[in-house]
């Protein structure tokens, strides 16, 4: 028995060893990771092997892979998989972007939390590798992608927050919201509660999350303590910025300001002889970062929103802006700010002919000087980034004013990934608090307001066990403070309170004279979380300072005295001016959402022109403040329109016609056409025909001469209206012929030019009325060629009254319907006209059609009074030739038909070229000129003798007797 327990337990034991050997072999294969790397030229530069770390959550030679450097592109997979072929793994494609000195830094982070992520997909039976391919912030946001297979195709892009609405705009990115709302039933944390409360601006577009936060950056201020040490020593009024000081009180962000600042920068000018002033240069658009902060402590808009363009413009124009803009003027005028631009680019502006719009202006960079490697880098004070470095003399302060600039990177998911799912799982890595990821990507602060940076997570205490560890010493120490502006001195022990810590201040005591009797009571507090008078508790400030409330309304700071020699600035102090400064901390758009205009106008530049406007100056004849201002405007408003194929409701004017050319010009008011884009067009026709353009100069003309010409006839008539061949013509059908053509070819002129309401309601007469005498005429000259020929006696024949009776009939009736319609019609109407793209039109003015029902009656009129002259002067068909002239009148009672047709369609149908109208013009005066020609051209042959006259008519009565009067008869 005791023989087989002993072999049942050898058994075990080695079946466990076993399975821990295979097991370890297992996870240690899950451990190994492989990364390839590669230079500029894609060309292969190391294979290097890594361990990942399930207790760090690290690589354990984390710290040697940021050091690598100068690396292009980079390939990570697990050493089981590096050899693998394409179609046996996945490999994700992530667009990282330059850091300082092209460092892994980020890159090693990104793969260290691919590792977990990996292997949990590799339990699910997927295998991913990933690919990290370095760009620059201009490729990550404007190169083409997952167009076709010769583009590359990322998976994840690294943004900046100016950068998202840009490719989100595109739709290269996918909206996260369904991914952050499962993120919130995962963890019962919403992203939108998480991050800072400003960041939100730049994350969020209406109700799409675009990115997901990673990396925080704002701006500090900092100062040079032994600068200031020694201009103080010369007698110059400084005192530190806050919180090193406590002259500026408890109310330090209404004393601590910009003005002040300007002013310390012009005296430690004057005292050093160096700038006094400077901007970080390392980064592009500090100067814009600089001036959105000042803007924003100032109450100045930075960016307005229009609401009648839907779009954001420039919002510091107004003079009361511009007046508060101009405190910075001395600084850069009188240069006490250092040089921050590359001034070749300075000399070439000042060297050429001033700019004559927009697209010219220069665009002006930061001179990167990259000196950062001791404490004289910093002459006096800056506007700067946080810097995991330290500098003895170097120190954080608390912004001036009530803002400082907010920004950051995020990621995106592109839509042509395969594995979107998957890769929100990734980043779910990234963002855990569990994981060192988050912070290490943040030096200080991270976008999450409770998740700190890696310098600052480890000293995250709250502010009552700071107070009770400043406090930890029993006794009686001194303190000061100011009050009044006076500095004070007072003397206050340190007790415990049971598991506390508090203060007594003693009034009474031999320390402490009568006069703080009016400012501190004989009372004991406590330390909390805060300050508060009716609960009698303390609490802490900031580095050895207590807030200690005197009233209800009132708090004083007490500083301890033990720091006074003591210039070391803590990192716990440094985390607390971060936590101070980050919520003041706004976007450039705040209070707006991001939109895809901000990564346009940072990049033209606009405050780098306005600021070397006033530190070097274009000539000696340089502008005004408020003119440089307006042009700064003028460059922001033109960056931040949407470009046309991307605005939705379009706004547009029309300028007034330019008659020379025909075309009215096009501005695009809320967007900005491109030049090559043809489907927004630059001009359209002109909605009336110009009275200086060719077209209406050719109407002008051809009227004009139709009507000299027809004068002509009615004088030429009128002096031979005794002639034979005049009155065997007939005197009043030649009459009425021209004066109703006459009147038609009036009509022409009042189509060019402004469409005015008179013109309309003239134009639409006269032509109602030539036509209708037009056919009037031939109608009734038919009538009577045909009674005559057919009754072959002209004295028992009366039948020309009754057609002049019924002519003069219709014409009454016409003159009756016209002014009916005028009385109905407004003379103009508004029309609208669509543009290439559809969607957009504008409103023209043309003649209105007045009551249609009456309008259509009218030319219902002349339709059948033309009909009936058609049908009378057809059946003279059979007539002998020498009396043929009901021919030329069935002739022209055709041409006339069509001159209607034409007149009728130029009234109803709005064309789109004005070629047409002034075709028909053309077409309906010279047909009437050529058919008045027709009639009257023989007579003026006979009369001249230039060829044998010809009668048109010859009657012969039964008595072969015809009078001058009976053949006058016969033909009128």
């Amino acid at each position: 028995m005791n023989l087989f327990c002993v072999l049942l337990y050898i058994y075990f034991l080695i079946i466990t060893v076993l399975y821990q050997h295979v097991n370890g072999s297992l996870n240690d294969n899950l451990l190994n990771f492989t990364l390839i790397t590669y230079d500029e030229n894609y060309e292969l530069t190391g294979r290097h092997e890594y361990t990942y770390n399930y207790t760090t959550h690290l690589f354990n030679e984390f710290n040697q892979m940021k050091e690598l450097q100068n690396i292009k592109s980079s390939i990570l997979c697990n050493s089981q998989d590096i050899d693998k072929n394409e179609d046996e793994k996945n490999t994700i494609l992530f667009w990282n972007t330059y850091f300082t000195n092209n460092l892994f830094n980020s890159s090693a982070i990104y793969y260290s939390a691919f590792c977990e992520w990996a292997n949990e997909q590799r339990n699910k039976g997927n295998l991913f590798c990933l690919r990290i391919d370095t760009v620059t912030w201009v490729e990550n946001v404007n190169d083409i992608i997952c167009k076709d297979e010769t583009t590359p195709c990322p998976d994840l892009i690294i943004l900046g927050t100016t950068q998202f609405s840009y490719r989100y705009n595109n739709g290269e990115t996918l909206d996260l919201t369904k991914y952050f709302r499962k993120y919130f039933k995962k963890t019962g944390n919403s992203v939108d509660s998480l991050i800072n409360k400003n960041s939100f601006y730049d994350y969020h577009i209406g109700n799409d999350w675009l990115a997901v936060p990673l990396i925080t950056d704002f701006r500090n201020f900092r100062f040079n303590i032994s600068t200031f040490d020694y201009c103080i020593r010369q007698g110059f009024d400084l005192h530190y910025p806050p919180p090193l000081s406590d002259y500026w009180g408890i109310n330090y962000k209404e004393t601590w300001t910009w003005e002040k600042v300007f002013e310390y920068a012009k005296l430690i000018t004057n005292c050093t002889g160096l700038p006094g002033f400077r901007l970080y240069d390392n980064n592009d658009y500090e100067d814009l970062k600089f001036f959105t902060t000042l803007c924003q402590s100032l109450d100045i808009p930075f960016i307005i929103d229009d609401i009648d363009l839907d779009i954001k413009k420039c919002g510091f124009r107004k003079k009361e802006y511009i007046q508060k803009l101009s405190i910075f003027k001395e600084l850069f005028e009188n240069h006490y700010i250092e040089k921050w631009l590359y001034e070749d680019d300075i000399i070439e502006w000042q060297n050429k002919p001033y700019p004559s719009n927009i697209e010219e202006q220069p665009i002006f960079k930061i001179h990167y000087t990259g000196v950062y490697d001791n404490d004289t880098y910093i002459n006096g004070m800056i506007y700067d980034v946080p810097i995991d470095k330290e500098y003895p003399d170097i120190k954080y302060s608390y912004m001036p004013g009530y803002s400082t600039f907010l920004g950051g990177s995020g990621l995106i998911i592109t839509k042509a990934t395969k594995y979107p799912d998957q890769l929100f799982e990734y980043i779910e890595n990234l963002i855990n608090q569990d994981y060192p990821y988050f912070s290490e990507l943040n030096a200080f602060k991270t976008p999450f307001e409770n998740v700190d940076g890696k310098r600052c997570s480890k000293i995250k205490i709250s502010k009552k066990d700071n107070c009770i560890s400043l406090l930890n010493l029993n006794g009686t120490y001194p303190y000061y403070y100011s009050y009044n502006n006076n500095l004070n001195i007072i003397y206050i022990s340190h007790i415990s309170k049971e598991s506390n810590r508090g203060i007594f201040l003693n009034t009474k005591s031999n320390l402490n004279s009568g006069l703080y009797n009016n400012i501190f009571q004989n009372v004991e507090f406590e330390c909390d979380n805060e300050a508060d008078y009716t609960k009698k508790t303390i609490t802490y400030s900031s580095e050895y300072r207590i807030e200690v409330p005197i009233n209800e309304n009132e708090i004083i700071i007490l500083k301890a005295m033990t720091d006074i020699a003591v210039n070391k600035q803590t990192n716990e102090a440094i985390c607390s001016i971060f936590d101070d400064t980050l919520q003041i901390a706004k976007p450039y758009q705040f209070p707006y959402s991001t939109f895809s205009g901000l990564s346009k106008f940072e990049s033209k530049a606009p405050i780098s022109l306005l600021f070397a406007h006033l530190y070097y100056k274009y000539n000696e004849t340089e502008r005004t403040f408020e003119e440089n201002i307006n042009e700064c405007c003028d460059i922001i408003d033109y960056e931040l329109l949407p470009d046309c194929s991307d605005k939705k409701d379009i706004k547009f004017n029309l300028s007034s016609c330019i008659e020379h050319s025909n075309i009215m010009e096009i501005s695009y008011l809320n967007c900005r056409k491109e030049n090559n884009d043809i489907n927004f067009e630059n001009y359209v026709q002109c909605t009336y025909i110009p009275l200086y353009n060719i077209r209406g100069i050719i109407m002008l003309c051809i009227g004009s001469f139709s009507i000299i010409i027809e004068i002509s006839f009615m004088v030429f008539i009128y002096l031979n209206r005794t002639k034979k061949c005049i009155l065997r013509g007939g005197l009043i059908f030649l009459i009425c012929l021209v004066v109703s053509s006459t009147i038609l070819g009036i009509s022409s002129l009042f189509r060019v030019g402004k469409i005015k309401s008179f013109k309309c309601v003239l134009e639409f007469w006269t032509m109602i009325i030539g036509i209708t005498g037009n056919i009037s005429c031939y109608s009734i000259k038919s009538k009577i060629i045909i009674s005559i020929f057919n009754n072959k006696d002209l004295i028992k024949i009366n039948y020309k009254y009754k057609s002049f009776l019924e002519h003069i009939f219709i014409g009454i009736l016409q003159l009756v319907l016209l002014t009916f319609w005028t009385l109905t019609q407004n003379g103009v109407e508004m029309k609208k006209k669509y543009l290439k793209n559809k969607s957009i039109y504008y409103e023209y003015q043309q003649c209105s059609m007045g009551n249609e029902y009456i309008f259509s009656l009218i030319f219902f009129v002349d339709y059948i009074l033309l009909l009936l002259s058609i049908y009378v002067a057809y059946q003279g068909r059979n007539i002998p030739d020498e009396f043929n002239e009901s021919k030329k009148v069935f002739i022209s009672s055709l041409i006339s038909f069509g001159m209607l047709i034409l007149c009728h369609i130029s009234k109803v149908t709005d064309f789109e070229k004005l070629e047409v109208y002034v075709i028909i013009t053309v077409i309906i005066v010279i047909a009437t000129l050529a058919i008045n020609v027709t009639f009257i051209s023989s007579l003026i042959f006979s009369i001249f003798h230039v060829e044998p006259a010809r009668s048109s008519v010859l009657v012969i009565s039964k008595q072969n007797v015809i009078n001058d009067l009976g053949m006058k008869d016969s033909i009128n």
